[in-house]
Formats: structure tokens, C-alpha cells, sequence
């Protein structure tokens, strides 16, 4: 009876050996095993042929944990019948032993130390894994079996998502393989598809320079000197009512027959966009219909801006591009780790992969959101702290915030 108890015993810690394995091997993340192992980890690298073929451990663990849990409750009725126990109440014990010690203990443990156990229960799980092998093999055929009868196919699934792909750019960032702007650009390309065009829109309605429908040759002529854009929206009576787009280029044809309207040279079929619209959808609408920039219009119809395909692939790449018009006109002027002195136009979600912050982004851009903190128009020099951040205001003018600092102080 005494060999039976020990027995029972042992059992016991194998229930609680594999349960915690099981939750060690799939909660270990595989991204960061990823990292070491191309660094040269080789214990890293072993545990992930393990932990990257869930299809061998998972199955083999869940067989050699139900042997103990199936043989246990046999056991004890035996102890139970040999010293008179009730057997009622010796399967409740026994079930409340087994939740706790044998189930939630161990996962609670492994699910708080995963990579470190994970590489403890490495070698004996191998050896199950290795004894089990014949009846894993059976299991997974006749899985794929059932999952190919359902009209699916085990083998075309999706080996990672978009959030273990975030994990994987916090990991590298962390330990120094990606620097900030890497990190930045790696995030701008996973979040595009989760942004609109009130997200990405830097020429709002007052910044726009647009051309009057009925401006002449000369005065449009002067107008293209006086500015450096390529294209124009031109609008009749006022900018709530954009008919069209004019392109720079074509103030050479335009010039031999001066006599003629800007409409004759223009594009009059413009793009429009709501700001609610995904950029994902607006970018191939622009591609589809090879429009380089986007007239953007408010929940009444009016005009809020434009956005053009620069900006959007700015948004895509998390880079200014700048070409031979932008006369250094970036939105981040200077960059380091801890400072950045930006354009107030910074939209507030590029401010936040920045610093990795999490400012709530009700206003459009980082004025705006100065300018709420303030309720008024700072002036130049006034500063404020919010969460780890400190901004100092560098320059303003009488209607807007143009130049901010910003720092990163110590947690």
C-alpha cells in the first residue's frame, strides 16, 4: 500500500510538471527566442524547434498529462476502499488538489517565468516527447484528417499576426538592434491600414494655395513664382468649392494662349475624400485613378485640406521625403533620442510612435493639442509637462503655433 501512495504521489507531480509545461512552452514568446537565436543563443535556439512545432509538444504534453489525471482517481478509491474512506468525499479532495496544485498553481507559476521554465522542462519533455511519438504521430493524422473534411487547409495558415510582428519591433528596439527611426518606420507600415485621413492631413484649408477659377495668365504666373508647389486647386468663389487641379506644368502651354482660362489647362474631375476615409483605401484610389493629391471635405461638405500622395507614403514609410521643392521645410527639424524640434503641424499619432507615448489623439496636430492644454494662443517661450514629456513653445505667430520643443524627461 505504501508503494501505491508513492506512486499516487508521483503521479500527482506529473500532473502539475506537464500542466506547467504546457503553459511555459506556448506562452514562452517567440519573437524574442527569434532574436537571441539570430544573435547566436544557441539554448534559444534549441527551445524554439521546439516551441515553433506546436503541432509535436502541444499534443504529446496533453497525452502525458491525462495518463496521471485518468490514473488518479483509480488510485485513490483504492486507498480510499483499503482505509474505509468515503468515496465521495475523497473524489471531492482529490478534484480540489488537482485544480489547485496540479492545474493552477504550476500554469500560474509557468505563465509568470515562461522562457525561464520553458528551458528547465526542455530536456524532459524531449525525452516524453521522443517515447510518445508513435501516438503523436496517430493524433496529428487524424487532425489534419478531421480540419481537411471541415474545408480547411493545416498547412496555409498565417505563421504571424500583426501584433506578434509589433512585439517582435519592441523587442529588437529594446535591445538596441533597431534604433528609433527603424522602429518608427517598421510601426508606420503595421499601423497604415488602422489610420484615416484626418490621421495624415498636414495641408489643412488656411494652408492650402489655391488659385481663383477666374485669375488671368499673368496674375496665375506670378502666383506659380510666388509659391513652389507643383499642383494647385483651383476653385470657383471660394475654396468650399474646388472644380479642379492645375499643374504647374502647364504654364508654359498656357502661355501661348494667354487668352485662355485656367480651366482649359486643369484637371477638372479632382479626387474628394471624407476625413472619417481609411488612407489605406484613399492610396489605392489615388493610384487607381493616378491622382497625386486629395480634396478633403468635412462632415458638411466644405473643404477641411488636401492630402497628397507624398504625404501618404510619408505616412507608410514613417520618413519626410524631401525634394527639390521643400527648401528644408520638414516636419522634424532635429531628432535625437530624447529631444525632437518639430513643425507644430506633427500630427499627434507620429508624435507618439516617436516617444512611444500614448497622447490622446482628439486634435488634429501637435498645435492643436497646445493649444487646447492652453485654451489661448501661448506665446512664445511658455512650456508645460505632460506625462514624461516637457514642451517648450519656440515660435508663433498671430493666428498659430508654427515651432515647439519637446523633450523626454527620466521616468
Amino acid at each position: 500500500m505504501s508503494l501505491l501512495i508513492i506512486f499516487i504521489i508521483l503521479l500527482f507531480i506529473a500532473s502539475s510538471y506537464f500542466s506547467g509545461s504546457e503553459t511555459a512552452l506556448t506562452a514562452t514568446n517567440e519573437m524574442k527566442l527569434r532574436l537571441k537565436a539570430a544573435n547566436g543563443d544557441k539554448k534559444s535556439a534549441r527551445l524554439l524547434k521546439l516551441v515553433d512545432n506546436p503541432d509535436l509538444f502541444i499534443p504529446g504534453i496533453l497525452i502525458a498529462n491525462n495518463v496521471p489525471n485518468i490514473v488518479l482517481p483509480s488510485l485513490v478509491t483504492i486507498v480510499a476502499l483499503e482505509y474505509s474512506w468515503p468515496i465521495g468525499i475523497t473524489t471531492a479532495v482529490l478534484t480540489v488538489l488537482i485544480i489547485i496544485f496540479a492545474e493552477v498553481m504550476p500554469k500560474s507559476i509557468a505563465a509568470a517565468f515562461p522562457e525561464r521554465i520553458a528551458h528547465i522542462v526542455y530536456y524532459p519533455t524531449m525525452i516524453i516527447l521522443l517515447i510518445l511519438k508513435p501516438f503523436i504521430f496517430l493524433l496529428n493524422l487524424l487532425t489534419r484528417t478531421v480540419i481537411k473534411f471541415l474545408g480547411q487547409d493545416p498547412d496555409n495558415q498565417i505563421t504571424i499576426s500583426k501584433a506578434e510582428m509589433r512585439a517582435m519591433v519592441d523587442i529588437a528596439h529594446t535591445e538596441g538592434t533597431f534604433k528609433n527611426d527603424d522602429m518608427y518606420r517598421l510601426k508606420s507600415v503595421l499601423d497604415f491600414k488602422n489610420l484615416n485621413v484626418a490621421d495624415v492631413l498636414q495641408t489643412h484649408r488656411v494652408e492650402m494655395k489655391s488659385i481663383p477659377v477666374d485669375m488671368s495668365f499673368d496674375e496665375a504666373r506670378e502666383f506659380l513664382l510666388a509659391n513652389h508647389y507643383t499642383r494647385y486647386p483651383i476653385y470657383d468663389g471660394d475654396v468650399d468649392h474646388i472644380v479642379g487641379v492645375f499643374h504647374s506644368k502647364f504654364i508654359l502651354a498656357w502661355a501661348n494662349n494667354p487668352e485662355k482660362g485656367i480651366r482649359d489647362y486643369s484637371d477638372l474631375d479632382p479626387l474628394y475624400v471624407h476625413e472619417f476615409n481609411p488612407i489605406d483605401t484613399v492610396f489605392k484610389r489615388m493610384m487607381k485613378e493616378k491622382k497625386h493629391i486629395a480634396i478633403v471635405l468635412d462632415e458638411y461638405g466644405g473643404t477641411e485640406g488636401l492630402i497628397t500622395h507624398e504625404d501618404l507614403i510619408e505616412t507608410m514609410i514613417g520618413q519626410d521625403i524631401e525634394d527639390e521643392t521643400d527648401e528644408g521645410d520638414l516636419l522634424i527639424h532635429r531628432q535625437t533620442d530624447t529631444q525632437i524640434i518639430c513643425d507644430a503641424k506633427l500630427s499627434l499619432h507620429r508624435l507618439n510612435n516617436v516617444f512611444q507615448t500614448d497622447i490622446p489623439e482628439e486634435a488634429d496636430n501637435l498645435a492643436g493639442f497646445i493649444i487646447n492644454r492652453y485654451k489661448f494662443l501661448p506665446e512664445a517661450g511658455e512650456t508645460f509637462i505632460y506625462d514624461n514629456l516637457e514642451f517648450k513653445v519656440l515660435e508663433v505667430n498671430e493666428r498659430r503655433v508654427n515651432r515647439v520643443e519637446i523633450n523626454k524627461l527620466e521616468d
